[in-house]
């Protein structure tokens, strides 16, 4: 219980005032005080860098190792947090317990690290400070130290120990901080570069997801394994073209990486890069000799999974290199998926690259009556400018004319209608012309178009 001479002396602690000190620990108040809150007269005068005080309380018995509840703070520690360097070495002189630590695990020693005090570090590892204590998340002082840029710090640790501690961990703690300085201090001093983390991730993995560039060349040249694996297949490669980081990307291809590497799904960087519209990174995956019609586990190229998400120029970026316009997984094509998904431009791109327009789909419909059906007249312009037979016939015998008439496709009829190879009087197996459809249909506009171009019943 504390009272009102504690107090007192609590008081004149904190204000810094060594004669009232001196006064009251005559009168025989115990220079063990502390104050309600569990706070001792030498924790203040520490706090406070009241040195002469803390001689006088320790003289008059104060406990050097009193740790305060709730915290287990020491007068040690905050001294060592406020770089009060006398104090620091008053206290270890007393006995102060060095390797003592708060609730969190933390000794003074990482406390001092954090902040970047150097002399305080010093005196606490020339007073037997441990360097491979961790806190409960699993810090060392190192890793502390490099993860606040206290560089002069690391290396005066990094010369204290005869081993790395959590050298790993250490590793890590300067890729997330991007502290290229001790990055390739820890790579000197032999830390394994390709150590795992517990999810299975090797530094150069971690970097590439922070995506720092700068830091995978300290890699690279320090022995990192550029073809080393997650547990789900991914590489450096495939993560960096998925994330969008042109610039790791072109410095891995320049370090010879596979460019071909496909993961559990069957998706290489290119697979990747498309998905995700990274339209420079799929530039730079070509150009590195990537297989361009390499299918996933489902039978999706590059190309397919362009057209699935619209991504109009990686189309055409694919195409002019090499792939297949007429390429088809099972019973769907590039053109059909285009023309599925409405994307006239990608349609345009497919037929200006060589796809075929005489294509069938399952049903025995032609690529030409499927978007007439729909009125898609751009579509089915193109698809006739490209070659495509206007007189075809499904299963039952009806053409393109017959379905265009047939729903009511007005443009789709128009665009018909200007071919010179189009035959107006055609009959399906049920025996009915593209007139008759239209007026059983009551499409008196599309019948007027076919009469005045020649068309009879």
């Amino acid at each position: 219980m504390t009272s009102n001479r504690d107090i007192l002396l609590i008081q004149a602690t904190r204000r810094g005032n060594l004669a009232k000190v001196s006064d009251l620990l005559a009168q025989g108040i115990p220079g063990n005080a502390r104050d309600p809150n569990d706070t001792s007269a030498l924790m203040y005068a520490s706090q406070g860098g009241h040195a002469e005080i803390v001689r006088i309380l320790l003289k008059h018995g104060a406990d050097v190792n009193h740790r305060k509840h709730p915290g287990g703070l020491t007068a040690l520690m905050l001294a060592a947090s406020l770089d009060r360097l006398e104090i620091v070495r008053l206290l270890l002189a007393a006995g102060a317990e060095v390797n003592q630590v708060n609730h969190d695990g933390t000794p003074a020693l990482m406390i001092a690290a954090y902040k970047g005090h150097l002399e305080v570090v010093r005196a606490l590892v020339e007073a037997g400070a441990s360097l491979d204590r961790t806190d409960k998340d699993g810090d060392t002082a190192i890793n502390l130290a490099i993860a606040r840029g206290h560089n002069e710090i690391v290396r005066f640790l990094l010369d204290r120990s005869p081993a790395i501690p959590d050298g790993n961990g250490a590793i890590l703690a300067a890729i997330e901080a991007s502290n290229l300085d001790a990055l390739k201090l820890l790579i000197e001093r032999g830390v394994n570069v390709n150590l795992r983390t517990e999810s299975g991730e090797t530094p150069l993995i971690v970097a590439v997801e922070k995506g720092h560039a700068p830091t995978i060349d300290i890699l690279l040249d320090g022995g990192a394994d550029p073809e080393v694996t997650t547990s789900e297949g991914e590489t450096a490669l495939t993560i960096a073209a998925a994330e969008g980081h042109a610039e790791i990307v072109r410095r891995l291809l320049a370090a010879g990486v596979n460019v071909n590497h496909a993961n559990e799904s069957g998706e290489t960087a290119l697979h990747l890069a498309t998905i995700e519209g990274r339209f420079e990174i799929v530039r730079d995956l070509l150009q590195a000799g990537a297989e361009i019609d390499k299918p996933n586990e489902f039978g999706d190229t590059p190309s397919i999974l362009a057209i699935v998400q619209g991504q109009e120029a990686i189309v055409a970026e694919l195409l002019q290199h090499g792939a297949d316009p007429n390429y088809a997984n099972g019973k769907e094509n590039l053109l059909t998926l285009a023309i599925g998904r409405g994307s006239e431009k990608i349609c345009r791109i497919l037929l200006s690259s060589g796809a075929n327009p005489n294509q069938f789909y399952p049903d025995g419909k032609t690529l030409l009556m499927k978007v007439c059906e729909q009125d898609n007249h751009v579509v089915a312009r193109d698809l006739v400018e490209a070659g495509a037979d206007v007189n075809a016939r499904d299963s039952g015998g009806a053409t393109a004319l017959m379905w265009a008439s047939h729903r009511g496709s007005t443009g789709a009829v128009k665009v018909l209608l200007e071919s010179p190879d189009i035959h107006l009087n055609d009959r399906n197996q049920g025996g009915l012309t593209a007139l008759m459809l239209a007026r059983l249909n009551h499409y008196t506009s599309i019948a007027t178009l076919l009469e005045n171009a020649g068309a009879i019943e």
